[in-house]
């Protein structure tokens, strides 16, 4: 890696450096999402809907195990943000060997439990017989490839901890297409349905793994990673765990409300299953890159944290929500624009499309609002209070949430009805983040001074 790739946020202007940072990383982020939503294009378009409901189902589950271990790195990625940004290079070495190896482990801790209770799991959120085969089978070979996308993820949170975004966005730019090829191969070349799709998955992320390990170890990282120097150093995995735990359990408690929203939709039968799948792929187009900006605004406050400047901090989410809200704005206003291209883009069925339309335009216009939410929980986690951003999700995305889903179900029992939640919950969230945000800066600040 060169040296010119690592960004130092502690100093210096603040606008056109993140936004330099941020772009490789949103479309890197939309590169990993090409994983699930290449195999649901596919499946959608050459394959019946049993099949699109199987990908559909069964993504429920692994995005609530792959949201846990990768709210969990946020933990890590913090630590290491923090030991760069105080410029303290043992501890900084020592954090990241600390996270890759815990993140092996927990990787194929997960990958067994996915193994072992995935048709118990699906037949819990309701998931309809007639895709529970299909469903398992795919979840099950994917479950195989947690080990290498935890490990991928650690190694390239450490990468966007000390300033690169453009390294991780390559890989993934790489495996991205390597991903869309094995689909074509196992799809129409070797017709292996569901189980292909799944397997064009496992050869992309082990790929990605493979190259974040070798460009990891290049010399002038400012930590170059080794295999020999794996090891868990107890008193920095309790300070990755103390951040990383709560945001871990935050992601399952965002996922857990979406998993609650399919068992509600479970309910409407396979074309209703299909076209809510069709909004989530398509929405991914929207939330990834706000996750992305999350991700730069979390970097950005934990550099800015480990050299104690508050003040940068207070500022620098200011410029970062700007860059987030225009980008959302512009991608949600072209899918709003153009929705029939670009839902008949991820499936043919036109009943499957309309309903993924219908659920679009009750949440996409209100899509601004999880920035705030994003910038200003990302600052909050980066500042330690991991803790207090998970009770705020938890009051919000999963209490208020769940509860209004059965009142608008009883109450409305439709499918577009059903999306009302989201904006409402957004909202809710974003103003606490804001208000608590707003607290600890000042807090921090005031602290400083004196």
């Amino acid at each position: 890696m060169e040296k010119k790739k690592q960004i130092d946020m502690t100093q210096g202007a603040i606008a056109k450096p993140m936004f330099v940072f941020i772009l490789p990383l949103i479309a890197g982020s939309l590169f990993q999402q090409l994983y699930n939503t290449v195999d649901f294009i596919y499946v959608g378009n050459f394959m019946n809907e049993t099949a699109a409901a199987a990908v559909g189902a069964s993504s429920s589950l692994i995005n609530c195990l792959v949201g846990f271990f990768s709210g969990a790195s946020v933990g890590a990625s913090i630590v290491i943000s923090q030991r760069i940004g105080a410029h303290n290079s043992d501890e900084t070495d020592s954090a990241l060997h600390t996270a890759v190896s815990f993140g092996l482990i927990f990787g194929c801790f997960l990958m067994t439990i996915g193994l072992v209770f995935c048709i118990p799991i699906l037949k819990a959120i309701n998931t309809p017989d007639s895709v529970i085969a299909e469903a398992s089978l795919y979840m099950r070979v994917y479950m195989i490839s947690l080990p290498f996308s935890f490990t991928y993820n650690m190694l390239t949170g450490a990468m966007r901890a000390w300033g690169d975004s453009k390294t991780p966005f390559n890989i993934l730019a790489v495996c991205g297409f390597l991903n869309v090829l094995m689909d074509a191969l196992f799809i129409i070349v070797i017709p292996m349905g569901v189980l292909g799709v799944a397997i064009a998955t496992l050869i992309s992320q082990g790929a990605s793994c493979v190259m974040a390990v070798i460009a990891s170890r290049k010399q002038g990282n400012p930590v170059v990673f080794s295999i020999k120097k794996l090891c868990i150093k107890w008193e920095l995995l309790k300070q990755i765990l103390y951040i990383g735990l709560p945001a871990g359990i935050q992601s399952v408690i965002i996922t857990f409300s979406n998993m609650m929203v399919q068992y509600h939709i479970n309910a409407y039968g396979e074309t209703a299953i299909a076209g809510f799948t069709s909004y989530y792929k398509v929405e991914n187009l929207i939330y990834i890159p706000i996750m992305a900006i999350g991700q730069a605004a979390t970097t950005f406050c934990g550099q800015n944290a480990g050299a104690k400047n508050y003040k940068r901090i207070q500022n620098g989410r200011y410029v970062i929500l700007g860059i987030g809200v225009a980008i959302t704005l512009c991608i949600s206003g072209f899918i709003l624009l153009f929705p029939n291209q670009v839902f008949g883009f991820f499936i043919n069925s036109q009943d499957v499309v309309e309903i993924g339309i219908s659920l679009a335009k009750i949440s996409f216009p209100f899509y601004w609002i999880y920035v705030f939410l994003e910038v200003f929980g990302g600052s909050v986690r980066a500042l330690g209070y991991s803790i207090s951003s998970m009770i705020v999700t938890i009051a919000n995305i999963c209490v208020l949430r769940v509860a209004l889903l059965g009142i608008i179900d009883d109450t409305f029992h439709t499918v577009r009805s059903l999306a009302v939640v989201y904006p409402v919950t957004w909202g809710t969230s974003a103003l606490c983040f804001f208000i608590m945000s707003a607290i600890l800066v000042r807090k921090k600040i005031k602290s400083n001074i004196l």
